[in-house]
């Protein structure tokens, strides 16, 4: 197993049965089964370590890979007690595609490590390299996007969360929570993109905010030819936007390219 919080690179390649995992300054891309995976994770101002967790994994057959980006309001003792919590939840699902028991298990976890004035918005993936499935569950997170090849066209990855109102709210809210999932699959060249709030509420000079429509202009303009160009040119546009300047929040993307 490797878990490590401050990284300025990725390992390049999870081996079978291994978790990765990242609160600090992170760039780089990573290989899982059927997956390039293009990382980069800056945390705001001059911390080491924000508010956004992210985690890799590989389960021992190397079949079933998680990625998982959570944003947890605040920071401090409260984020690095989440974070343990999702480590070694991580490592008990690695083998589960369906993430109902991880996410009903997360959420009661995030209500004792966070406290009632915190909480976490979290997207989990599930990834079938051999069937080419990835399942999505999100707990009150910005929506990923979808590059979808045969179209090159982009697209929201949206849940619908059927007639429960409150399904799908952020970690450690409510006791009893159902999250919903939704199935896609991926095919070759398809582009998936994770990313914090940091990325959609990034302001400019003009004190304007970008907001998601504005964060998928900016992914219609990158270069979709890998995860790495792709995640590199989006990240150049927002610090563009931003008109050089460091982020307020801290910010997170993440790209999935099918392989």
């Amino acid at each position: 197993m490797v878990i490590k919080s401050q990284l300025t690179a990725l390992p390049g390649r999870l081996s079978c049965g291994e978790t990765w995992s990242g609160s600090g300054v992170t760039s780089g891309v990573m290989m899982l089964p059927g997956l390039e995976v293009w990382v980069q994770s800056v945390p705001a101002g001059a911390a080491h370590a924000g508010g956004d967790v992210h985690y890799l994994s590989n389960c021992p057959e190397c079949i079933v890979s998680r990625i998982a980006l959570a944003d947890v309001s605040g920071h401090g003792d409260q984020v690095v007690a989440f974070a343990d919590a999702l480590r070694h939840l991580m490592v008990k699902y690695l083998t589960a595609l369906d993430q109902e028991a991880l996410m009903r298990d997360l959420n009661r976890v995030a209500r004792l490590a966070l406290g009632s004035f915190h909480y976490a918005t979290m997207l989990a993936l599930g990834w079938h390299s051999q069937k080419g499935l990835l399942v999505i569950t999100n707990a009150g997170h910005p929506p990923p996007m979808w590059y979808r090849a045969d179209r090159k066209s982009w697209t929201w990855l949206e849940i619908n969360r059927g007639s429960e109102k409150a399904a799908g709210v952020p970690l450690g809210l409510l006791e009893d929570i159902h999250y919903f999932r939704r199935v896609i699959k991926l095919q070759e060249g398809d582009l998936v993109v994770l990313y914090s709030d940091g990325a959609s509420e990034a302001v400019n000079n003009d004190g304007t905010e970008l907001g998601r429509e504005g964060l998928m202009s900016l992914a219609g303009e990158s270069d979709v030819h890998s995860a790495t160009t792709c995640g590199a040119g989006l990240a150049q546009s927002l610090l563009s936007f931003r008109g050089g300047d460091s982020a307020q929040d801290d910010q997170t993307v993440i790209v999935l390219r099918a392989l």
